[in-house]
């Protein structure tokens, strides 16, 4: 059995309290009980996670309904499954250690191959985050920094990250979302956009045809970190240097074999 006790140094929590007052006990009660999620068991129920980690109902349930609250985890008929937002917490370590810095000299050699600005975005609740960049100068009027957050709806990257979400996620991140006219191009209604994430879904990329910035296209496709969809990257450029058409044609191959590289890369890491 897996329990809290066994974390660590091999010492109980008593006596890890014992030798530092700042030890907190229930965080790694929490953080067991994060680390009992896989790929071979996705769903607990309250009483499976008690007995795994010989905790008390009353602490498992005081857990349970924490992570539940901040986002971390969903309950379903009396089962729990993490959810992506659990992701943010690698991503936080990706975003500023060797990963990054990795990702870095293959966005800038895509960039000048592409004559695009190409990033990673990861998403965060209904915003996607940029994590890396490589630019280009031709499309230096639509600069973003890394640590900018944009609306998901609006960018090719939050699109393709929305489209790989379960649908009672995506449902739930739908629900009660206001889609705010940024462009006369922004898609601005629920049901517009579930028919183009259908679409993105179904294809491998997203397109942003001045959804965010006028005078600007994109294109993205996911990354897989950790063996989930977890980020995208994405290649930007300005309406005079690509089309629709040639976003598809000329820079989506080159894309996903960057793709295919950075995930590479991403593994060793991880």
């Amino acid at each position: 059995m897996a329990t809290p006790d066994s974390t660590g140094s091999g010492q109980t929590p008593r006596a890890r309290r014992a030798a530092d007052d700042d030890y907190i006990p229930s965080l790694e009660k929490a953080l067991a009980v994060l680390e009992l999620f896989g790929s071979d068991r996705p769903e607990w129920t309250l009483s499976q996670v008690a007995r795994e980690l010989d905790l008390t109902p009353g602490t498992t349930r005081r857990i349970l309904r924490t992570l539940e609250k901040l986002g971390y985890a969903a309950a379903d008929e009396g089962r729990f499954a993490l959810t992506p937002r659990v992701l943010n917490l690698g991503f936080a370590y990706l975003s500023s250690q060797p990963f990054a810095a990795v990702a870095q000299p293959m966005l800038v050699r895509l960039a000048r191959q592409l004559k695009a600005t190409c990033c990673i975005t990861v998403l965060d609740d209904r915003e996607v985050v940029y994590i890396a960049r490589g630019t280009h100068k031709a499309i230096e009027p639509f600069y973003v920094h890394v640590g900018a957050r944009l609306p998901a709806y609006a960018t090719a990257p939050g699109k393709i990250l929305l489209a790989g979400l379960p649908e009672p996620e995506l449902k739930k991140q739908l629900k009660g979302w206001k889609l705010d006219a940024i462009t006369p191009n922004t898609i601005t209604t629920a049901e517009a956009l579930l028919e183009d994430l259908a679409t993105a879904r179904g294809a491998g990329y997203a397109i942003n045809d001045q959804e965010l910035f006028l005078g600007q296209r994109s294109i993205a496709v996911p990354l897989s970190l950790g063996g989930r969809q977890s980020a995208a990257i994405v290649a930007a450029t300005s309406v005079s240097e690509a089309s629709v058409e040639r976003l598809v044609a000329e820079l989506l191959g080159p894309l996903q074999n960057a793709a295919a590289e950075i995930e590479e890369a991403a593994a060793a890491l991880l």
